[in-house]
């Protein structure tokens, strides 16, 4: 059974139809439109009949593709970069009716209109995810309120893979939970359960590697020299810093690094890469208030929020971000 229990417990973000006969052999019966917690027979044929999707484009997806191939999970790689979909995903969703499984794991490819559809045609359908995206919410169990885990946590959980599993597969615990820890909170998950700052930078090591699986990087030169040269120009704004870069780059994961490691804190910054037209607020209070106010994504247990002004059809600019902060910074001081 590759490491499987008969039993686990599934987390799911919201209501959805279960064909809870392909595990039980009961009949079929609808959930309630609201967060909840299953338990479910797997049977020694649950790793044949499940096809896992996932867009290996960041460490903690590597990482679950990495686990997910070793216990002998069907794997479906999107090529997505961040901001992945399932309606950009027609040659995907096609692999997946013809796969032959009854169960599809989707690790954060949203798109509830293909999800219905899969369910429609009998699918068994998961989802692993913990941001906030334009007009849905899978950052947090909606009947407690809490937020979700890293993606990779959901996903140990999920197939019930122990440390002692995840040791026989060739892999180290303590390395493969950084992993999902940096994803959900950065550094300051990872100080916060005991990591030290030499342990860190082993971890940004083993992150580079996962990537170097998957891609050749040919232009991480290009990005430090804009990463280094936005923080070198940042400009203070009331306790932000605003840092950008004009060049069709991505700097926003540099720069969380220069700033963690230059003050050993976290630092509020504004970074905004005008060339790709992204713009991000980070380490605030702000976030969900700014994903409330003018959509976009959270990210980081909802202390970071992220616009795509490339992606979205309402366009913003700085000006209309620092003035929704004024705002909500006076509206707190009463």
């Amino acid at each position: 059974m590759n490491g499987l229990p008969k039993f686990c417990f599934l987390e799911l973000h919201y209501g959805v139809r279960i064909a809870h006969r392909l595990f039980t052999g009961a009949v079929e019966r609808q959930l309630p439109f609201s967060f909840t917690v299953l338990t479910v027979y797997l049977s020694s044929m649950r790793i044949s009949e499940t096809i896992l999707v996932i867009p290996p484009n960041d460490p903690e997806a590597v990482q679950i593709l990495l686990i997910a191939e070793s216990l002998g999970l069907k794997v479906i790689r999107s090529r997505q970069p961040h901001g992945a979909t399932l309606e950009k995903e027609p040659a995907v969703l096609d692999a997946v009716y013809k796969s032959g499984c009854k169960n599809i794991v989707i690790v954060e490819i949203p798109g509830p209109n293909e999800e219905a559809r899969l369910k429609k045609a009998g699918f068994g359908v998961y989802i692993i995810d913990h941001h906030r995206y334009t007009g849905l919410d899978r950052a947090q169990n909606l009947k407690t309120g809490r937020l979700l885990p890293a993606s990779l946590i959901q996903f140990l959980r999920l197939f019930k893979v122990s440390k002692k599993q995840l040791q026989k597969l060739g892999f180290n615990p303590r390395m493969v939970r950084a992993i999902a820890w940096m994803d959900q909170g950065f550094v300051w998950e990872l100080r916060n359960r005991g990591y030290d700052w030499g342990e860190i930078q082993d971890v940004l090591n083993h992150q580079k590697s996962l990537m170097e699986l998957v891609r050749q990087d040919t232009r991480s030169g290009k990005r430090d020299q804009a990463a280094d040269a936005a923080w070198k120009g940042r400009v203070k704004w009331g306790r932000f810093f605003v840092v950008s870069t004009d060049q069709d780059v991505e700097i926003r994961s540099k720069i969380s690094l220069l700033s963690a490691f230059a003050y050993k804190k976290r630092v509020p910054c504004i970074i905004l890469e005008n060339g790709r037209e992204f713009m991000y607020v980070q380490e605030s209070r702000y976030a969900v208030a700014l994903y409330e106010r003018f959509g976009g994504f959270t990210y980081g247990m909802d202390r970071n929020w992220g616009y795509s002004n490339r992606h979205e059809s309402t366009k913003i600019n700085l000006e209309d971000v620092k003035a929704f902060l004024e705002v909500e910074r006076k509206k707190r001081l009463k």
